[in-house]
Formats: C-alpha cells, sequence, structure tokens
C-alpha cells in the first residue's frame, strides 16, 4: 500500500521571525567518533574500541560518556599481575601488611553509590592467567563478584560500572569469543579526534588525520605533534629528518603539495 503526504509550505524567516524553520547543526564529527558518543550516551556499558594506535581509543576511554564518578586505566602487557586489576599486599611503615585495592576494584566501587569506569588497554597483551581474571570483573553486574582478602567482604561492581577496552588489531574477531560476548559492540577508530588533531598547526591537521590508517605506512598522530613541535625550533627538514627519517623526503612533498592546493 502506498501512502501519500501532501506537502506543507514551511514559512522562512530568520530565527525572531515566528514560524521560521530552525536549521539542523550539521554534525561535524567523524563517523566513528559519533558511533562512539552516541554507544556511551545511549548507556552501553561494555565498548570495545580497535583499530591503528595513536587515535585516541584510550582519550576516549576515559573521557567520554559518564565517567563524573571517575576513570580507572589498566595497561596490558605480559608481566602484568593480579595486582594491577584486583589488588595486593603491602608493607607498611609501621612493619604490618596493607591492602592495596586494584584498579578494577576501584572502578566497581566508583564513588559508593555507583560504578564508575574501568579502561583497558591493549587486552590482547594479557597472559593468560591476567585475561582469565579480567573476563570475570569485566562480567556482568549480575554475575561478577570477588571475595576482599582483607576484609572478607564480596565486592560486587556497583550499578553504573562501565568498561571500554582498547586494542590494535585489525579485527575484533581475532579477540578470544569469550571477551566479545561480554562487549557487545566493537567500533573501529580509523582517524584521530578533531580535538586531538586541534592540537597541531592547521596545515598538518588534514595530512595528520590521513596518515593515522595507511597500513603500514601510517604514521601515529604523535609522530606528528613531535614534527609540530620540533619544527618551531629546527625548521621543517631537521625536524622531519628527525620524527620520519627515511619518509621524510615524501612527507614534505605531501604537506608541501597540500599548502599549494589550497
Amino acid at each position: 500500500m502506498t501512502t501519500t503526504t501532501t506537502p506543507t509550505t514551511k514559512r522562512a524567516g530568520n530565527r525572531n521571525t515566528p514560524g521560521a524553520v530552525k536549521q539542523p547543526v550539521p554534525d561535524t564529527l567523524p563517523r566513528c567518533w559519533r558511533d562512539v558518543r552516541d554507544t556511551l550516551e545511549a548507556g552501553v556499558d561494555r565498548l570495545i574500541l580497535f583499530g591503528p594506535p595513536g587515535t585516541g581509543k584510550t582519550y576516549a576511554g576515559l573521557t567520554f560518556g559518564e565517567v563524573a564518578r571517575g576513570a580507572h586505566r589498566l595497561v596490558c602487557t605480559e608481566d602484568m599481575t593480579a595486582a594491577d586489576v584486583t589488588g595486593c599486599w603491602t608493607p607498611s611503615a609501621d612493619s604490618t601488611w596493607t591492602w592495596l585495592d586494584g584498579q578494577a576494584v576501584k572502578a566497581w566501587r566508583g564513588d559508593g553509590k555507583r560504578g564508575a569506569r574501568l579502561v583497558i588497554d591493549e587486552i590482547d597483551k594479557a597472559s593468560g592467567d591476567v585475561f582469565a581474571l579480567l573476563l570475570a570483573v569485566t562480567d556482568s553486574v549480575e554475575s561478577a563478584c570477588w571475595e576482599h582478602p582483607q576484609t572478607g567482604r564480596i565486592e560486587r561492581p556497583l550499578d553504573g560500572f562501565s568498561v571500554v577496552m582498547t586494542t590494535n588489531v585489525e579485527d575484533p574477531g581475532e579477540l578470544p569469543s569469550a571477551l566479545t560476548d561480554r562487549f557487545p559492540v566493537a567500533i573501529r577508530i580509523n582517524e584521530p579526534h578533531p580535538d586531538a588533531l586541534a592540537r597541531l598547526a592547521p596545515d598538518l591537521r588534514d595530512y595528520a588525520r590521513r596518515a593515522a590508517d595507511l597500513g603500514d605506512r601510517r604514521i601515529s598522530l604523535r609522530a606528528f605533534y613531535a614534527f609540530d613541535e620540533l619544527t618551531r625550533t629546527l625548521g621543517e627538514e631537521r625536524a622531519a629528518e628527525i620524527v620520519f627519517r627515511e619518509l621524510a623526503p615524501e612527507i614534505l612533498d605531501a604537506i608541501t603539495i597540500d599548502r599549494i592546493g589550497r
């Protein structure tokens, strides 16, 4: 069945004119960053950000969405232990031992009323034992629990606890299914956030944005930060030699062409 509607004429005018049509403000954020913002603002509390390094995935985890109660970060390595996740005993000045909570337990507790954000970087680099522990602490609020060694109290994540995981893998399918099952949304971040690009000189921003996702030839935003800083005292050619090495002539040519194009 086809439904037809009769078009209506909207009255034009400025914003002070009665009946004026309010024009929507265009959303200038890149698609990947709109997806992150909208997902977190909608209340999704388990999110994986993947893709090339140096694009601001960790920054997004620490600052986007509901983080007023704090954001606690774990950086996974092969040497990482359970102490970083749940905590450990530490000696005190009076020769006694005190329990020091790990980042995950701190995020579970949040402000005591609602949970906080846990950001787990490079999850694919965690050792087997730590990975299993991370699966436990990132489980649903209903299922996750842990007995505190000092108090014997059963700890559970408070409502509001959220987790953002980051990884540089290019395919989230490479991650174990037990992990991706806990994180229903995975977003590929393929370019730096505009706020991060704004820290660069204007004529470097577009090139840095495009260079962030060039596969084996990608150039991290951090490299452009260093190049921009060194350029102020050493000049572009010397700065490029130091930062970009063998790619320096190619990058300087590309930047020059971009400037001519403007």
